[in-house]
């Protein structure tokens, strides 16, 4: 396929995470946690989703994540970023943030890949995946590396949690938003089809935190889940 690499190509992967301010993060949540347990929360679901890039990075050279970028207006998710390895880039869409500055600021970053694009794998990565592991990203990796552009489809069926561009000739055209899963599709993006429930659980709302949590949360989210606990939004739920 045209945009895929060779069987025993090694490429070199960089994945690409985008953070919204976080005063504007899971706005859906505002009816049960207050801003500053919506901001914790988002915070530690950051943490271990990058802790888990962290470790695909120390995976076998073949199948391992080798360069990891977090593009963010937020000066604290920026600095989360650098504590956790992960390079960090501002948000050259501020002020007009929404799904349109979205895509642009992933479009930004993979422009800014540069010379060493022609040989890097690009990964699109949802930044609120409290339940993901390892060999799940590692796995739709090694089946995207087959494809060209592709992604992983959401819980929902309706979103994207992972959109990739593996090959030279591959871009990643994110067209993240509403039924952003029907919008790569119908631009081309194959879908990739294995069984990753914590690459596909992102969390939007209370009902998606308590399926990551029957997934197993990671230590971040377990421990900012934990507490919730005792908030009436999440006693009521």
């Amino acid at each position: 396929m045209r945009g895929a690499h060779g069987p025993g190509h090694a490429a070199h992967t960089h994945v690409i995470v985008a953070v919204k301010d976080l005063s504007r993060a899971k706005t859906r949540l505002a009816e049960s946690l207050s801003t500053s347990d919506r901001t914790d929360l988002v915070v530690a679901m950051l943490r271990d989703t990058l802790t888990v890039l962290a470790d695909a990075r120390d995976s076998a050279p073949l199948g391992r994540i080798t360069d990891v970028t977090v593009v963010t207006p937020d000066p604290v998710v920026a600095s989360i970023a650098v504590e956790c390895g992960a390079r960090h880039r501002p948000d050259p869409t501020r002020p007009a943030g929404g799904e349109s500055g979205l895509n642009a600021a992933l479009a930004d970053a993979e422009q800014a890949l540069g010379a060493a694009r022609g040989a890097t794998d690009v990964v699109a990565l949802q930044a609120d995946l409290p339940a993901l592991r390892t060999h799940e990203l590692l796995d739709a990796l090694a089946q995207a590396r087959t494809a060209g552009r592709s992604i992983v489809v959401d819980h929902t069926g309706t979103g994207t949690s992972a959109l990739f561009a593996c090959g030279p000739s591959a871009r990643l055209e994110p067209k993240f938003g509403t039924d952003s899963a029907r919008f790569h599709s119908a631009s081309g993006a194959r879908i990739l089809d294995g069984p990753w429930p914590g690459l596909r659980q992102d969390v939007d709302t209370l009902d998606d935190l308590f399926a990551a949590a029957r997934l197993g949360l990671g230590p971040a989210t377990r421990a900012v889940f934990e507490r919730l606990g005792c908030t009436s939004g999440v006693r009521q739920h």
